[in-house]
């Protein structure tokens, strides 16, 4: 009787995304990363207790003008307020660093009061948030020893 044999390869994608410790005080801190929306640079919180990722609506418009935004029933809360209209939008792709989140859709809200917060403390602004959606879908790690955020894919 011949045996046969198969041989299956799974190709994964790990990356480590280096992370920003952004110190708040008193005594706490949060951890930054970059991602890239329609090529351009936009700096967000990486989020553990927020449900889904979130991006300042009005960054959003200026990045994406063609959109089509769809409004939420219920409004929504966290990030500091709660209240807040939301809306959805589809993006292809957007990269944090050099990995890409494909055929995603985005949770859009006015997020001026975490800009205004980063701003007094001194802090680059910050336009979103990644939550909970993103760090599931992706087997997150995150590294507090040497600041790092690992993807896979």
């Amino acid at each position: 009787m011949n045996a046969i044999v198969f041989t299956f390869f799974i190709f994964l994608v790990m990356m480590k995304i280096s992370l920003q410790k952004v110190e708040i005080p008193p005594g706490g801190i949060h951890l930054a990363l970059t991602a890239m929306l329609n090529g351009q640079s936009v700096r967000m919180v990486l989020d553990t207790g927020a449900s889904r990722s979130v991006l300042d609506i009005d960054h959003f418009q200026e990045l994406y003008p063609e959109a089509n935004l769809k409004e939420e029933l219920s409004d929504s809360a966290g990030v500091g307020a709660s209240g807040l209209a939301s809306y959805t939008s589809w993006v292809d792709s957007f990269f944090i660093e050099g990995f890409e989140v494909k055929d995603y859709e985005l949770a859009l809200m006015d997020l001026s009061h975490v800009k205004e917060s980063y701003n007094q403390l001194g802090e680059e602004t910050i336009y979103g948030v990644i939550g909970g959606d993103i760090l599931e879908r992706y087997e997150a790690i995150i590294d507090y020893s040497d600041l790092s955020l690992t993807l896979l894919d």
